[in-house]
């Protein structure tokens, strides 16, 4: 379900941090993000290793928090 407010981008796995955080390259803007796994994700026990390619989109309440809402497979062309 898409929601008009929410902003969505693609980026790249650089690290993953304590506390189930990761820190994430932005694919278009060159920045530095730290993300959270969405509730679906971590249900799921979806694992996510540097190197991955995510689509993660902005957390409403605090600009400074994104989630990963997708992982990209890697094998695909």
């Amino acid at each position: 379900m898409d929601k008009e407010w929410v902003l969505e981008r693609d980026g790249e796995v650089l690290e993953v941090l304590p506390a189930g955080y990761f820190k994430i390259k932005l694919k278009d803007v060159d920045t530095l993000v730290r993300c959270k796994k969405s509730g679906r994700m971590s249900r799921s026990n979806i694992s996510i290793i540097p190197g991955d390619r995510v689509k993660v989109e902005i957390n409403q309440y605090d600009m400074n928090q994104w989630r990963i809402v997708f992982r990209y497979n890697n094998y695909q062309q």
